[in-house]
């Protein structure tokens, strides 16, 4: 569905938390992801309670009313005890610093004069103290879209949360391997317009972080947070985006999620709903379903203790399907952790039958603008998920209410909790302030790295097409193509460039081959030796196709394609001669324009054994002597 974004006064604002590619911010453990089993396991269970200004904050009573059980898991000699909380915070990591004033310069940032360590409140158990330190560093930056300038107020440094390995009921598992990663949090204004500029500004900031050359790459290392809100509306944060393709989807999907709550509440208003009557009253219709066809309610009850619990829903019949249905299954397994639930507006449906439909709506004194949800699982549990299942009717009565939402690898999103309170930061009377020194600031704007457009303008003059310089600011070769174009004097940048991104590609479609093994140090080995002139540029993907069948044994595979190439000038002259006879026709009729299908043809008949510049000197000689 398209939209007037600008009529609906859409607010965007993106949060960026980029690793960077140092050692933990506050202990001097590595910034290391381990996947072999941990040798410490520590279980604590979360509690809420007031801050410094005496308010329990919204989000960890939501938490705390889960009756959460947190295990820690953790490694003898790659983690210490500032992460398991049991030792105050070191001394402030310096080079993470300077990499985070370094990005803020790039960003048109101005450093503050003084650093103050924050603890922000931490609701999830996912930092063993129950905050997050973090540093304001630098403020008031921007970067410019082609849709118009992005205010960037803050640029902080912070430490990384503890990785969620598994979530069973109310325990939860981290891992303390990411804990205290530091962090580049970059937040940006609500100055985005569409969903379009908003991939454009995170891809814009990506490109500036990977510039610096001290950011993590791979899965995990950079996540996205996205606020969204539309006039009539509230501000939603999305959690986690991991792929900047979905980011613009994100936003789309969210404008016509609160669309749909805001239509949602005008339909009760009308229907002059109130929250009184949607009342508490649960009940137990277990009976209904003891023979019950369908697999889903069998499998309910196959636990003795189990029970089919009802709840009316007085109004809110049609506005379920496709509707409000799945934010209330959502907030129902949010807050109890049940699988899901059924709604009247989907049944008959799950093998549930008109019959016990009937009995269903006798049972609860269904009328025409009514609706009813069932919920399984013991009663203790279904009776909180049907409570849920009330609480977010009572709140569709607003229309769109402010929460945190989880981002989904398709694009959508799901409810995780109400958006925490604003007055949940105060300091860390374990670190003392940091003086920012102008000299050292002065000194770094001296030696900036290149942005992506100056860079961009660089790769084209060098002769790279407007495409593969695109592609090149994008991928993770950056820094080895700069390298490789200046330790690789003979070779065009082009052939750098194209080697490293589009070889791969091509030999898994030719050949059906999986490339996975090859690396840096391949790619250098192979450029050196067509640099030196020991093998051609064309015979680059053989060579690549090679090593991937052969384990990674990158002098075998050059060797053999050195040997296979030495083929007498006679024998190449011969096979051109050939050819040029056999397209006789084609080239009278084509005069000068033959040239370049004929070469073409030279190229697939060496299959990389002859240079293409000795092919197309002797197709060229050839040709003047056709008549």
């Amino acid at each position: 569905m398209i939209h007037d974004y600008k009529s609906l006064d859409l607010k965007c604002g993106i949060e960026i938390h980029q690793q960077l590619n140092t050692k933990k911010l506050f202990c001097s453990c590595p910034s290391e992801i381990r996947d072999d089993e941990p040798d410490l396991i520590i279980k604590r269970k979360l509690r809420a309670v007031a801050g410094e200004v005496g308010d329990i904050d919204p989000a960890a009573m939501h938490e705390f009313l889960r009756d959460k059980t947190i295990i820690y898991q953790a490694y003898s000699d790659t983690n210490c005890l500032v992460e398991l909380d049991e030792e105050p915070p070191h001394l402030l990591n310096e080079e993470a610093l300077d990499i985070v004033l370094k990005v803020s310069l790039l960003l048109n940032a101005k450093p503050v004069d003084e650093l103050q360590v924050m603890r922000k409140t931490v609701i999830d158990g996912s930092n063993t103290s129950g905050f997050q330190r973090t540093i304001l560093v630098a403020m008031d930056g921007f970067v410019d879209t082609t849709f118009g300038r992005v205010g960037i107020p803050t640029i902080c440094l912070e430490e990384d949360a503890a990785r969620k390995i598994s979530e069973k009921g109310n325990t939860t598992t981290y891992r303390l391997d990411r804990l205290g990663i530091p962090l580049i949090e970059i937040g940006t204004d609500p100055d985005i317009k569409n969903p379009e500029q908003a991939r454009e500004t995170a891809e814009k900031i990506g490109m500036i972080l990977r510039a610096t050359e001290s950011v993590k790459r791979g899965i995990g290392t950079i996540r996205q947070d996205v606020n969204v809100s539309i006039g009539e509306g509230e501000r939603i944060e999305i959690k986690g985006v991991q792929d900047l393709r979905l980011i613009s989807k994100g936003v789309r999907l969210e404008v016509e999620r609160q669309l749909m709550l805001i239509g949602v509440a005008k339909e009760l208003r009308k229907r002059k709903l109130s929250r009184v009557e949607l009342k508490s009253n649960f009940y137990d219709i277990t009976k209904i379903f003891r023979n019950s066809k369908s697999n889903l309610i069998s499998a309910l009850l196959k636990n003795k203790n189990s029970r089919i619990i009802a709840v009316k829903l007085p109004g809110f019949n049609t506005l379920l399907k496709g509707k409000l249905g799945p934010e209330l299954a959502q907030y129902a397994r949010a807050v109890a952790g049940v699988g899901g639930i059924f709604h009247s507006d989907e049944l008959p449906g799950y093998g549930i039958g008109e019959k016990e439909i009937k009995a269903v709506t006798n049972r609860l004194s269904i009328k025409n603008n009514d609706a009813f949800v069932l919920v399984g699982g013991s009663r203790g549990v279904a009776e909180k998920a049907a409570e849920a299942v009330l609480e977010r009717c009572r709140l569709a009565l607003n229309g769109v209410i402010k929460e945190t939402r989880r981002a989904k690898g398709d694009g959508s999103t799901e409810f995780m909790r109400p958006l925490p309170g604003s007055a949940r930061m105060y300091p860390e009377t374990d670190e003392l302030p940091i003086p920012i020194n102008e000299k050292k600031i002065l000194e770094m704007k001296k030696n900036l790295p290149m942005l992506p457009e100056e860079r961009l303008k660089e790769f084209k003059r060098i002769g790279l097409s407007h495409e593969l310089a695109n592609q090149l600011l994008r991928s993770r070769f950056l820094k080895e193509f700069e390298e490789f174009v200046r330790e690789f004097k003979n070779l065009k940048p082009s052939i750098i460039a194209t080697t490293l991104l589009i070889t791969t590609k091509e030999v898994k479609k030719r050949y059906g081959i999986e490339p996975d093994s090859i690396e840096i140090p391949h790619y250098r080995e192979v450029l050196k030796a067509v640099n030196e002139g020991r093998i051609p540029k064309e015979s680059i993907p053989e060579i690549i196709a090679d090593i991937a069948k052969g384990g990674g044994d990158i002098e075998l595979a050059i060797k053999k394609r050195s040997e296979a190439i030495k083929m007498p000038m006679g024998d190449i002259e011969k096979s051109i001669d050939r050819l040029i006879e056999k397209n006789l026709e084609f080239i009278r009729s084509r005069g000068e324009r033959a040239f370049r299908p004929l070469v073409g043809k030279a190229m697939e008949e060496f299959r990389g054994r002859v240079d293409g510049k000795e092919i197309s000197r002797i197709v060229k000689e050839r040709l003047k002597k056709v008549k």
